[in-house]
């Protein structure tokens, strides 16, 4: 069958037939449990293409409750950058506490909702563009796909009607035993067209009030994984108080093909926190220190340079301004030589020169 698309706003959202794990997508969207076993339906699709690894990072952030989403590195996929993993089904919970006689209960629309909600708000606070979702809870946890699609429609509408951001959504079905036709799909077809139109109508027609990126990217504690595969190696230390003269450094690194390990959005948090700064920093030969009047007064950012000192990682301070260094790393770094960041636009050599001269490149 062929796929079908509709806009929403300045997204885009396509129903595709087939497997999720085709899908181009950074993100693609896994319905798990409670304990994140992943075995069975989209779950062990997922695993099966992209390796254990991505289990094991996914437990790591648990105990979490229905509803939630745990977000996970993508493992071997090629395309993807993380997992969210939309839990919908509690093993402590059996199937008639949740389930209704007309379709949906209160507990899973909320468990359908509440998480695509979180979803949306990982999408902006790591600045992603592009998702896959199955139909969520249609699967294990036994939700009626026609139900699920609606509310599915009814959330994700709602979420790019907030904002003007372009977005490409992907809404995969998948039927394994390729028994289904158009026909068998027309209630989900009509529903996703009638949210589309609407949301047309209230952006054309409606005064609104779009919701602020800080908003929409407000996550709470959830735990994310860090970017890219482990092939960093350089971390970057900084205060987010810098983040545009951080840009700055950043794009010398992306133009001579450096990878770095950077917290861009400040979303770790909990207990995992310091486990993913440990081994970024110990992935890493080289940490580079952005020093300002904030880095210096920044208890994460002296932290990690202290791990750093005490692993022999390779330091190299790049000033932002004529603050000095924190008294308790001052004797460590005080010696290193140091570059001005007033002259990172126009002596970039200096920079590349060290850094290609300690890696080795």
């Amino acid at each position: 069958m062929k796929p079908r698309k509709y806009r929403f706003n300045n997204s885009t959202l396509t129903i595709v037939f087939g497997d999720i794990t085709q899908s181009k997508s950074e993100v693609l969207v896994s319905s798990d449990d409670t304990g994140i076993s992943m075995d069975g339906g989209v779950s062990r699709s997922i695993l099966m293409k992209g390796g254990e690894f991505i289990k094991l990072d996914a437990q790591k952030k648990l105990p979490a409750q229905l509803g939630d989403v745990v977000v996970s590195t993508s493992g071997l996929l090629t395309y993807q950058k993380y997992i969210f993993h939309c839990l919908t089904l509690s093993k402590k919970l059996s199937t008639s506490e949740v389930d209704s006689k007309d379709g949906v209960s209160d507990m899973q629309k909320y468990i359908l909702q509440h998480s695509i909600d979180k979803c949306f708000k990982l999408l902006h606070a790591l600045d992603i563009n592009s998702i896959a979702f199955p139909c969520i809870g249609a699967g294990a946890a036994h939700f009626p796909i026609t139900k699920v699609a609606e509310i599915m429609a009814d959330t994700i509408s709602e979420n790019l009607y907030k904002t003007n951001k372009q977005f490409e959504i992907e809404l995969y079905l998948y039927d394994q035993c390729d028994v289904s036709g158009e026909m068998d799909y027309i209630d989900i077809f009509e529903h996703f067209a009638i949210q589309s139109a609407l949301t047309q109508q209230r952006s054309v027609y409606e005064n609104k009030s779009l919701f602020s990126e800080e908003e929409l990217s407000c996550v709470g504690d959830v735990v994310l994984p860090q970017e890219g595969k482990n092939d960093h190696q350089i971390f970057i230390s900084y205060s987010r108080k810098d983040k545009e003269k951080v840009d700055n450094i950043l794009e010398v690194l992306d133009n001579n093909s450096f990878g770095y390990w950077i917290d861009r959005n400040g979303i770790y948090s909990g207990e995992n926190y310091k486990e993913f700064i440990v081994d970024a920093i110990d992935t890493s030969k080289v940490v580079i220190f952005v020093s300002s009047v904030n880095s210096n007064s920044s208890i994460n950012v002296i932290r990690e340079l202290g791990y750093a000192v005490k692993q022999n990682k390779t330091i190299i301070p790049i000033l932002l301004d004529d603050a000095q260094y924190a008294k308790s790393i001052r004797l460590d770094i005080a010696d290193i030589d140091q570059i001005e960041f007033d002259n990172i636009a126009t002596d970039k050599s200096k920079l590349i020169t060290s850094l290609k001269y300690i890696l080795r490149m």
